[in-house]
């Protein structure tokens, strides 16, 4: 008899006051909410730095020794790509060439320049797999011209159409289209343009000979079937000592952990996580906690009727979970609409599907579990006849 009672017992001592319902779950969910947003920008972020190199059509890359992230590009020579088509197993190389520290894009609005990332390509290859740009290699092609990212910062480039003529770090530059591929914490906007037009606006990429030119990363293309693992390490082998080579889901996880682990803006959405748990604690345990000082009698009685202190333990803690849930509830509906409106506002890939419902879930619900059970402490520590005194 007594066990059906607890977790009905724990429900009516949550929701009987109202108002302190609505107050409980509001401070909950505010917990909740926070460790959304901070785990979203986390994840919206490091999909955001490797979203050129996801799009990335090859298998293997080479990239210079000294680059530790593709948001400050280190070059290496064109050579080392013509090295790797001696493996059989190589059936097509490219040259990427990204430029995300030294161009600057001037608004047609207000002459201002504006930092932009710059992805240079050879047409005459399929790199990038993104539709809108391969419908328009043809235009691509013209001298002195460029497809700009739609998603690119309104506030800092207006919005991009195609036919808009502007500058690129001083060299006029005609839009063909738009593509869309989003910004990140490095970069308010893109532009994609032929290797030919690159040279023209950064010519000390180019080099002496096309031996020499700068490349970012080598893109590599495999037969079917090829031992990846086995290539790599062969291809590495093989290469000098300027360069390392990696397949290309090992350099976006590479990628990935320098922003997550290495970088201090990945510790700081950690630590965030971190804060919205510690607030989650704290407001869990002041609602069990005062919860339990108002009803101290009815848990007097309770004992006094035979309860043991592991079922008032259960009753208590089974008021924590109640409110878990009805704060990750409302945190997550509140976190829906926040992710909305910063996505529109900044363009950063909020999905809540890569945001690890079920680990805020299991966090929320942690937090007031281990709350529940402290505040509890004051149950368990004294008498019936303690209480009722």
């Amino acid at each position: 008899m007594l066990p059906r009672s607890i977790i009905p017992l724990a429900w009516r001592n949550l929701t009987e006051n109202k108002r302190r319902l609505l107050a409980s779950v509001a401070g909950t969910a505010f917990a909740v909410t926070l460790m959304f947003m901070e785990n979203g920008f986390r994840h919206a972020m490091l999909d955001s730095m490797v979203n050129v190199i996801e799009r990335l059509d090859g298998q293997i890359v080479i990239v210079s020794r000294t680059l530790y992230t593709l948001a400050v590009p280190y070059n290496f020579p064109y050579r080392r790509i013509v090295q790797a088509r001696d493996f059989p197993e190589v059936i097509g190389t490219s040259p990427v060439y990204v430029v995300a520290r030294s161009g600057y894009w001037r608004d047609v609005r207000d002459g201002s320049l504006n930092r932009i990332c710059v992805v240079g390509i050879p047409l005459e290859d399929d790199v990038l797999n993104i539709d809108e740009v391969k419908n328009e290699l043809v235009a691509l092609s013209r001298p002195d011209t460029a497809m700009a990212d739609a998603l690119s910062r309104s506030a800092s480039f207006g919005e991009f159409a195609a036919g808009q003529v502007s500058e690129l770090s001083g060299h006029r530059i005609t839009i063909v289209g738009t593509f869309k591929l989003g910004i990140n914490s490095q970069s308010n906007g893109n532009l994609v343009m032929s290797d030919r037009n690159l040279f023209r606006v950064f010519p000390e990429l180019a080099g002496k000979t096309e031996g020499d030119s700068a490349v970012t990363v080598g893109l590599l293309r495999v037969r079917p079937g090829t031992d990846l693992i086995r290539l790599r390490s062969d291809l590495q082998a093989a290469m000098p000592a300027d360069v390392r080579v990696h397949t290309l889901e090992e350099f976006i996880a590479k990628e990935r952990d320098f922003w997550d682990k290495v970088a201090p803006i990945g510790t700081v959405f950690h630590i965030g996580v971190v804060m919205g748990f510690i607030v989650g604690c704290v407001i869990c345990y002041q609602v069990l906690f005062s919860d339990i000082s108002d009803r101290i009698g009815e848990f007097a009685t309770l004992k006094a009727m035979g309860y043991s202190n592991l079922k008032l333990f259960r009753v208590v803690v089974m008021q924590g979970v109640y409110l878990a849930l009805l704060g990750y509830l409302a945190g997550l509906a509140v976190s829906l609409l926040l992710f909305g409106w910063v996505h529109e506002a900044t363009g950063l890939p909020l999905d809540l599907s890569r945001n690890d419902p079920l680990a805020i879930l299991g966090l929320s619900l942690i937090m007031c579990v281990l709350s529940g059970a402290y505040a509890a402490r004051k149950l368990l520590s004294v008498d019936p006849a303690q209480l009722f005194a």
